[in-house]
């Protein structure tokens, strides 16, 4: 049985294995993945990602299989080892609770605590958004523009902005992220008088064509008009570049990203899912 970590130049041979949306991740920054091979058969793997890898790091499992219980316990073994080099105090994971016997007893069985809980992603689509009530009025504040209208060096001031204050939305790589990582002719961003970008609203387009939100911020004082504005700029030109039926991911990985979710979308809510815990010190 050998442990072969994923890196961006063998992860095309396992990426229909553990999902393409999934596998373009390999590569970037706080991204780790392994699979476990008994000669040239796949016994297992796992994917995770390093949440504040610069204080007190959590460590999200994104996604594993592991089938057979010998590649299971080198996958741990292998996996408390990579994270005690990056300090790591709390391992994650998420699993949805209409498919998740097997992975429920397995994670119970590695010292997870699990618990029933709603998902913090509300799926819709694009019709969906259309239909939001504050989309009944097209106007926009005036600074709302995409993102693929403004200056690299408002892009990357405007980041720095945002990491000053804490905010990374998704992305702990963020400041490495490039402007066409994030879907520029749909994601939106904020102009202030001042010229500063003082607002995001940031989208990745996943392999599977879903838009996923990665970033929702906005540093303006007029937070309570720029936010709904820029969503609705979002959603216009959605509907200009794609079909009413295109799946959009909203995490809500923030205050903002939450109270907005629950004005514009009444009936938005997770699907159930099991959360997994397991302190690691």
């Amino acid at each position: 049985m050998d442990i072969y970590e994923l890196n961006r130049e063998n992860i095309r041979y396992f990426s229909d294995y553990i999902g393409p949306d999934i596998a373009e991740n390999i590569g970037r920054e706080f991204y780790c993945g392994v699979v476990a091979l008994d000669g040239f058969m796949l016994k297992g793997g796992m994917l995770w990602n390093y949440k504040n890898p610069r204080g007190q790091s959590v460590s999200v499992i994104e996604w594993f299989d592991l089938p057979d219980p010998e590649a299971a316990e080198a996958l741990w073994d292998y996996y408390k080892e990579k994270i005690k080099e990056m300090d790591v105090i709390r391992s994650d994971i998420v699993v949805p609770a209409d498919c998740a016997k097997e992975e429920k007893e397995l994670l119970k069985e590695a010292g997870f605590k699990i618990r029933l809980y709603e998902s913090d992603n509300v799926v819709v689509t694009l019709s969906e958004l259309s239909a939001m009530p504050i989309m009944k009025d097209r106007k926009l504040p005036k600074g709302v523009t995409t993102l693929g209208e403004i200056t690299a060096r408002q892009y990357k001031e405007g980041i720095s902005d945002c990491l000053a204050a804490g905010n990374r939305g998704l992305c702990e790589d963020l400041e490495l992220l490039p402007t066409s990582f994030f879907a520029p002719e749909v994601s939106v961003c904020y102009i202030g008088k001042d010229g500063d970008t003082k607002g995001f609203l940031l989208f990745h387009e996943l392999p599977s064509k879903v838009l996923s939100i990665q970033l929702m911020v906005c540093l303006d004082k007029e937070v309570g008009v720029v936010l709904p504005g820029m969503m609705r700029k979002f959603v216009t030109v959605m509907e200009e570049n794609y079909s009413p039926d295109t799946k959009i991911i909203l995490n809500r990985h923030n205050e903002a990203s939450m109270l907005l979710a629950e004005r514009l979308l009444p009936r938005g809510f997770g699907v159930p899912v099991y959360v997994g815990t397991r302190e690691e010190r």
